[in-house]
């Protein structure tokens, strides 16, 4: 019987990607990991890992990548969708070509795995779908506007997808992930402009781009993380929704508050002062 096969994006050294890769690697499958370029997945040197260089942004690149996995193995498995790109900045302040690239990762990306991936699953009548959104797709926070309405389409998109798959016996999954041991704040950048209206908001919005990563902020290791969620993955019966990570239980108090009460202390919170080594390198 051979090994099950694995195809999940955005399996850049250091990141969520890569620790699933690793993870699903030990349970058996064999894995292609893709990421923009091959080079940026170097540290995935396990014989059962094939590496392939896809941009979940351009058709044809997913579409090639798709395609050689087919020429290769009897059909995928187990789809995971984890490329990511974040922006951080206020609304007002965000340029349409770079909102446009944070939904065109974020959420066509997804589309166009689906597009690719599940007709092939369908005509096997097995396979499991896995989406990478946030709890930020459910409760919005300031100064992450583009990606916050990024995750909650990919939400909503995930659990349509997951009703009209019943009848083609394919299990869809939402994995709503919490704060988690990244290298996400080493490659963030961000200036408020001059301008802005946001000027005197500097260090909060800087702060949001490193809060996730402290131990104030319940950051969950990213190989934790992985395991947790291939464990599932890989059950008999996978779940539908899961939400594991840092600040996840208080998130989820938030979404029983009124909205306007939860929207209220979250601007309120966003407005304080944070704390030194909370917005920028240590």
């Amino acid at each position: 019987m051979s090994k099950p096969v694995a195809f999940i994006t955005g399996c850049s050294n250091g990141g969520i990607g890569a620790a699933l890769v690793t993870r699903f690697v030990a349970k058996g499958y064999v894995v292609y990991a893709t990421a923009r370029s091959v080079e940026a997945m170097s540290d995935l040197t396990h014989e059962n890992v094939r590496k392939l260089a896809v941009d979940v942004t351009d058709d044809e690149s997913v579409a090639v990548g798709i395609k050689q996995v087919y020429s290769e193995t009897e059909g995928i498995d187990v789809l995971v969708s984890n490329a990511g790109y974040s922006h951080i900045g206020p609304l007002l302040d965000t340029p349409f070509e770079e909102g446009l690239k944070v939904v065109q990762t974020n959420f066509f990306g997804f589309v166009r795995l689906v597009k690719n991936v599940l007709p092939l699953m369908g005509q096997r009548k097995r396979g499991t779908v896995v989406a990478i959104g946030s709890i930020l797709g459910e409760m919005a926070t300031p100064f992450q506007g583009f990606y916050n309405a990024s995750k909650a389409a990919l939400h909503s998109y995930t659990e349509t997808l997951r009703m009209e798959c019943q009848p083609l016996n394919v299990k869809v999954v939402l994995i709503a992930p919490g704060s988690i041991k990244s290298n996400i704040s080493a490659k963030s950048a961000y200036t408020v402009p001059e301008d802005s209206f946001y000027k005197s908001f500097e260090k909060q919005i800087k702060h949001v781009m490193y809060q996730s990563q402290t131990k104030d902020y319940g950051v969950m290791d990213t190989d934790e993380f992985a395991a947790i969620v291939v464990g599932k993955i890989s059950s008999p019966k996978p779940p539908q929704y899961l939400s594991i990570g840092g600040f996840t239980t208080k998130m989820w108090i938030l979404k029983w508050l009124p909205r306007t009460t939860a929207e209220a202390l979250i601007w309120y919170l966003a407005q304080q002062e944070p704390k030194p080594g909370t917005y920028g390198p240590v």
